[in-house]
């Protein structure tokens, strides 16, 4: 989202309708999902008279500071904490900032995020229909559509594969009041064939194997609402008859001569713009106008990360139940939150079931748990660029001169020697832990993995 400011769009990443101004949410520990609202120089720490107070023992006094005003772009600064400043997983010591970016402070960990225009600092997360949950960016994507549900009005969901598009019609549904039933058909299965007779129902007997009557999808939803997911998928000699279906608002049956009428809500999913499919030919324009009353595009998860630690705990309670809630690793939720999710809220259900059924039992969810493919850094790594130390790839001349020993032995310690998950939140490889280790003779990690602290240098 744009600020009214003149900081172009580009310099903050994310362009749409004016918000207030920027603040963290902060995702983890805290599960109010509350805010601090950046101004000036805003520091953070566990010193009370901190403006972002964050109370924890793995947090320095005074750990970090944002400097922002309107019109220039949001600076990060570390002020010499002991465990480090982390942004998108890499260790910064100075970094600009963009909306969206994951920050991580000890084990606090925030997102930079629109202050809403409101003021409001709390938390806004609805279970919108049994099941599917919305954050803030999600529930204003959706507020258009809660307004004109009542009406008879199609509509259009656009979002990717997995965003919430069946969700949001379930949804639009029962905030029509209507009486009848949702009946949902995956586009992709009405071959032309058969495509028809499922959609206008048919006659016993008006084709082989018709072995009895049926009313088909249109007239199934009387009263309701017909929801076609990826309509895109339609065949075209199809989209011309439900266009004329729509229209009419009749059908004839397979094996019929008389209209029958139908009282029926339509909406249409697709996860391409259905503009695009009509300049492809893949999609008719009269029906496109026709379904056009309103359409709603729904956020990729990757742009409301701050929704993933609250959905993966949701998630996770669905599955085992509140009583049984494991707790969570924060090198876990950072990991979550820099994921790209290009399966959405479907990918990281998927993760959350994966989870449970190789760890039934566990306590605690870490790191350790992850699957391989997301133990890699984050796709949010910042692009170096001037006063930005972020961690460089492996087999650089001077990689390690980039991370800090402060920093890298404050990893070690709080991952108590354990040189993989100190690795992983460095945001580097084991190997070029292992050779910082080598830096630091005076570290006893056996000592350290009983519990004692390292030695510094």
């Amino acid at each position: 989202m744009a600020l009214e400011t003149t900081t172009p769009d580009a310099a903050l990443g994310r362009p749409g309708a004016p918000a207030a101004g920027l603040a963290l949410r902060w995702v983890f520990p805290s599960s109010d999902g509350s805010i601090t609202a950046l101004a000036g120089v805003t520091t953070f720490g566990r010193d009370p008279e901190c403006a972002g107070y964050l109370p924890s023992s793995s947090v320095s006094r005074k750990h970090a500071e944002i400097r922002w005003d309107p019109g220039s772009v949001p600076m990060l600064r570390d002020l010499g904490s002991t465990n480090g400043v982390f942004l998108n997983t890499r260790v910064v010591k100075q970094a600009p900032l963009k909306l969206r970016d994951v920050l991580r402070f000890g084990d606090w960990i925030g997102v930079l995020v629109p202050l809403p225009r409101t003021g409001a600092t709390g938390w806004t997360f609805e279970e919108v229909t049994p099941g599917f949950w919305a954050g803030p960016e999600l529930l204003r994507a959706l507020a258009p559509a809660r307004a004109a549900a009542q009406a008879n009005l199609s509509v259009i969901i656009q979002g990717e594969t997995g965003a919430g598009k069946e969700g949001t019609a379930r949804a639009i549904h029962e905030w029509s009041g209507r009486s009848g039933p949702f009946v949902a058909i995956n586009s992709a299965t009405l071959t032309e064939s058969l495509a028809e007779a499922l959609l206008f129902g048919h006659r016993k007997g008006a084709f082989t194997g018709a072995d009895s009557a049926q009313p088909g999808f249109l007239r199934a939803a009387r009263g309701g609402t017909l929801f076609f997911d990826e309509i895109v998928d339609l065949p075209l000699t199809i989209q011309a008859k439900l266009l004329r279906a729509i229209e009419q608002r009749e059908v004839i049956p397979v094996g019929e001569t008389t209209p029958v009428a139908i009282d029926v809500r339509v909406l249409a999913a697709t996860a391409i713009p259905l503009r695009e499919a009509v300049a492809a030919k893949r999609f008719r324009a009269d029906l496109l106008a026709r379904l056009e009353g309103l359409t709603v595009v729904l956020p990729p998860l990757r742009d409301r990360i701050e929704d993933i630690p609250f959905l993966f705990a949701k998630l996770i309670e669905q599955e085992r139940g509140a009583a049984a809630l494991p707790r969570f690793d924060p090198l876990l939720i950072e990991r979550l939150c820099t994921n790209d999710w290009p399966f959405n809220v479907r990918g990281l259900a998927q993760l959350a079931r994966r989870l449970l059924a190789l760890h039934p039992n566990a306590a605690v969810l870490d790191y350790d748990a992850l699957p391989a493919e997301l133990h890699a850094v984050g796709h949010r790594a910042p692009t170096p660029a001037t006063g930005v130390a972020v961690a460089p790839e492996d087999g650089g001349p001077d990689a390690e001169a980039e991370i800090d020993p402060a920093a890298f032995l404050a990893a070690l310690r709080d991952n108590r020697g354990n040189m993989k998950r100190t690795a992983a939140a460095l945001g580097i490889s084991r190997g070029r832990a292992y050779r910082l280790l080598e830096k630091h003779g005076s570290v006893d990690l056996e000592d350290l993995r009983q519990g004692e602290p390292p030695a510094r240098s």
